[in-house]
């Protein structure tokens, strides 16, 4: 599980930079995501995949910081990343509950990239 948890602390720094040309975070991170999740061991449980959620979160969260340090309101740096971890939680959950069926994962994906889609547009 370690390599599941170093994953989850430096992938949004590559992905970051993959972002820069293609901006579409919420198909980058979530096919990401998907990837990671169908190819686990089956040894992995869910707890797993909230603490892997709550590092990208929380890595993803340090890239930002330099925007919030930018504006100089840091105020809004918590419920960020109260939010952006409830975003990737729910969204790794559902590829994590549907990874053993191919027709489920479309679907599951499907609805990650779409939920991720709207967090993007609303937050």
């Amino acid at each position: 599980m370690a390599v599941l948890y170093l994953l989850a602390l430096f992938a949004p720094f590559p992905l970051w930079l993959i972002e820069q040309p293609l901006p579409y975070p919420y198909l980058i991170e979530e096919f990401f995501k998907f990837f990671i999740i169908k190819n686990i061991p089956a040894s992995c449980r869910w707890k797993d995949i909230l603490l892997f959620s709550l590092l990208f979160s929380l890595s993803e969260s340090i890239l930002y910081l330099i925007n919030f340090f930018q504006l100089g309101n840091l105020s809004l740096f918590p419920p960020r990343l109260l939010l952006t971890t409830t975003l990737h939680a729910t969204t790794a959950s559902l590829l994590y509950l549907s990874r053993r069926s191919r027709y489920l994962s479309c679907l599951s994906l499907l609805a990650a990239v779409l939920i991720h889609f709207v967090y993007n547009h609303l937050v």
